[in-house]
């Protein structure tokens, strides 16, 4: 992924440079409670995200104690961010892995064997999405984003657009995305012919606007060249892969951006 231009905390999430990975921390904090009344600690699974800063929220909530990693490689990021209490949860099947090992179980407590449940992957379900922006409209009812197969991931499925249970989204090629929004209804009510009618004999005036302002005004939302859209992926792992950085975003406005560290640490 291209490496974005740095926008200071307090940007509009519309105006970040699109895809982004966004994480509403809103979302991600209501989830803080579901492991309080468990009967045990749980490891957060930090492999999902392989993100120091999600994860030391994780660690904060009541129930959760320790991380999983799937990867020694992982486990080497974020022992190195300061985390002492690492369960990895492939074994080490090379010499060289076991030395990495030794080397971070210096610093940290590495655990290879089950010794407390894994937490919800899904902790993170509805809380991220990849902003995209229409690029071009190349016929009605369908929109073309700038948020492809780079961005979104497609191993799992197609995403999907969120608020939008209506319209249908494919990954597309591996730098665009492509969204097919539903036709509009060709019923007519007899209420809109009233209104029809009524433009044509007392506001003449407005059939003489530009054409560009007519596609501007009438452009149905998420179709228009430069609109602002969010997809939901189909896989949280995968999407977390593909880009360098995640956005912690709540109410709309950016409240911190952090680096994906253990992206690409297999």
């Amino acid at each position: 992924m291209q490496r974005p231009i740095e926008k200071p905390v307090g940007t509009s999430v519309e105006e970040l440079d699109t895809p982004a990975l966004i994480l509403d921390l809103a979302r991600f904090d209501a989830n803080a409670t579901r492991y309080q009344d468990a009967a045990s600690p749980v490891r957060a699974q930090a492999w999902l995200h392989k993100t120091p800063a999600i994860a030391r929220r994780q660690l904060a909530w009541p129930g959760i104690a320790g991380i999983a990693v799937r990867s020694i490689a992982e486990a080497e990021v974020f022992a190195a961010a300061g985390f002492d209490d690492i369960r990895v949860l492939r074994p080490l099947v090379t010499a060289a892995s076991r030395r990495r090992a030794a080397a971070v179980a210096e610093t940290a407590k590495l655990v290879f064997e089950p010794d407390r449940p894994l937490g919800d992957p899904d902790c993170l379900n509805d809380a991220v999405t990849v902003s995209a922006r229409v690029v071009s409209q190349p016929e009605s009812g369908r929109a073309i984003l700038d948020a492809g197969q780079k961005a979104i991931g497609r191993d799992f499925g197609d995403p999907t657009l969120l608020g939008r249970d209506d319209c249908s989204v494919s990954a597309g090629s591996a730098e665009h995305g492509i969204v097919s929004f539903p036709a509009p209804s060709r019923r007519r009510d007899c209420f809109a012919v009233v209104r029809q009618q009524t433009e044509r004999l007392f506001h003449a005036a407005l059939r003489r606007r530009s054409f560009r302002a007519a596609k501007t005004s009438n452009a149905p939302e998420g179709r228009a060249i430069g609109d602002w859209l969010q997809l939901v992926p189909a896989d949280i792992a995968t999407v977390f892969t593909l880009h360098d950085f995640v956005y912690g975003v709540r109410n709309g406005f950016l409240e911190a951006t952090w680096p994906i560290a253990a992206r690409g640490a297999f």
